[in-house]
């Protein structure tokens, strides 16, 4: 603006003697030099309320919401959290396609070298003498969609790869069944779930949700592996709810709660012959600051109890022990099993950190101490399991980390061997009991989505004895490499 009214003034001293020329008297003069001075200070003020629009103008703009981007090639450049993305996609895609509104979309891709050595063979006990060390490639798709209908509904699905006749495993091997063959694609979950708004922080009641189809697997939060693979998606119906006990700034408590009701094996035989699971879950959660206002420490103790109904009548169908039997025993024709799990979570120099303990019972397995005699002098407790374990950090983001170690020792007919850890042993079978070893894992986040993990297992027979199914009788080493992506 001040260079605007220096060049006027200069116009305007330049046209001075050329205006003068044609005037008479000093007065003229005068008269043209006070018209120019009065044009001078119009313009002066019209710029000055030019330059007021623009500044407001330019206020609104910089206090102006930005658009949410679209996601695609244009905002390639911008990196988006997986919450910024879901949200984007509702927002602009559920826009114009109705039915994407609400949806998301998630899944993974494994990469897993995995290894096994076996040794210290019990020839006395029936151990094979064929040297069955192995080395293995697996790999894992898992694809999933849930979309959210009001604010109530919710219905979802996932595929993934894996075996038809295998329930504790999403895993293809390479080179299985030879010359590239295609690998197959399986129904891992197709569910609907109910949390009806008007149940929601309703006094002490502060949510319940009901949902059928195949889920994943509700009572995973309070049990361990001892129980329950973490692949096993069970088929029926469960509700949920949780209940606030006590609260303030300085200590929370809450009780939770799962009732399941499970098809485990239709026979076509009718009611009398299907076999059911019907599982009750009851956890106490305590949340205090008083220890450190920053850091807080959750205690948690949880009841589980797996009734399996009409189990004789699946084992019976399923002499073979390859889809049901699995590692317990044949005197194990009925399962009712509890399960106590306790765990405190605290911080140890700025590290998250878990310490659990699992003891299982079946408390349905009468007889077994009866036949220590012809199962082996030494059968552990063959209805008893139970584990302890500590874990330190908690990966979310680049540059996380975590480190486990479990101890587990898993009598033959403490729980049910076709829907406990596949893992803990050696290949060949799906769910293992009679057997005690260590577990140690690690993991390392080198994006957000993409992880390294180590698991190794070191695992012997509990009762070294061919009466037990499918148990073999030889010690292993167990050692998993995995390249993870998560999209």
């Amino acid at each position: 603006m001040k260079r605007l009214t220096v060049l006027i003034t200069l116009l305007a001293l330049g046209m001075g003697p050329a205006g003068t020329a044609y005037c008479s008297t000093g007065d003229d003069m005068m008269s043209v030099i006070d018209s120019m001075k009065h044009q001078m200070a119009q313009m002066q003020q019209t710029i000055q309320e030019q330059s007021e629009k623009i500044r407001r103008l330019e206020v609104r703009t910089a206090e102006a919401p930005s658009p949410t981007p679209i996601p695609g090639p244009a905002n390639a450049a911008a990196t988006m959290s997986d919450n910024d993305f879901q949200k984007s996609l509702k927002d602009n895609i559920g826009e114009v396609v109705p039915f994407l509104k609400g949806a998301k979309y998630y899944g993974d891709i494994r990469l897993r070298m995995e290894n096994f050595d076996y040794f210290n063979q019990k020839q006395d006990a029936g151990a094979t003498t064929t040297d069955r060390t192995r080395n293995r490639y697996r790999v894992r798709l898992r694809w999933g969609f849930e979309k959210d209908y009001l604010d109530d509904w919710k219905v979802g699905f996932r595929l993934a790869t894996g075996s038809t006749t295998d329930q504790t495993s999403t895993n293809q091997t390479l080179g299985n069944s030879g010359y590239f063959n295609f690998k197959t694609i399986n129904i891992d979950r197709v569910y609907a779930t109910y949390s009806p708004n008007g149940l929601k922080d309703m006094g002490p009641l502060k949510g319940v949700t009901v949902g059928a189809g195949k889920f994943d697997n509700p009572f995973l939060r309070y049990s361990t592996t001892i129980v329950w693979d973490g692949d096993v998606t069970p088929e029926g119906m469960y509700e949920k709810g949780t209940f606030e006990l006590y609260n303030t700034e300085e200590n929370k408590v809450f009780f939770d709660t799962v009732l399941g009701q499970f098809i485990t094996n239709e026979n076509l035989g009718g009611p009398e012959t299907d076999a059911g699971l019907y599982g009750y879950q009851g956890a106490f959660r305590w949340t205090t600051y008083n220890i450190d206002p920053n850091h807080p420490v959750s205690f948690a103790f949880a009841t589980s109890y797996y009734d399996y109904t009409n189990w004789f009548q699946t084992v019976t169908a399923n002499t073979a022990a390859t889809s049901y039997l699995r590692t317990n025993t044949l005197i194990a024709d009925d399962f009712r099993v509890l399960d106590i799990y306790p765990e405190v979570q605290f911080t140890l120099a700025n590290i998250p950190t878990v310490v659990w303990y699992d003891y299982a019972t079946n408390t349905a397995n009468v007889g077994t101490d009866d036949l220590a005699g012809s199962l082996g002098n030494d059968i552990h407790d063959q209805d008893k399991a139970w584990g302890l374990g500590v874990k330190f950090g908690k990966p979310q983001k680049k540059g996380d980390w975590d480190f486990g170690y479990g101890f587990y020792s898993i009598g033959a007919n403490a729980v049910v061997a076709a829907f406990n850890d596949s893992d803990f042993g050696g290949p060949g079978q799906a769910g293992f009991t009679n057997r005690v070893g260590h577990k140690l894992n690690a993991s390392y986040l080198l994006t957000d989505n993409i992880g390294v993990a180590w698991t190794g297992f070191w695992v012997e027979p509990l009762n070294p004895s061919t009466l037990v199914a499918t148990s073999t009788n030889e010690d292993v080493f167990r050692s998993q490499v995995d390249l993870n992506f998560k999209f």
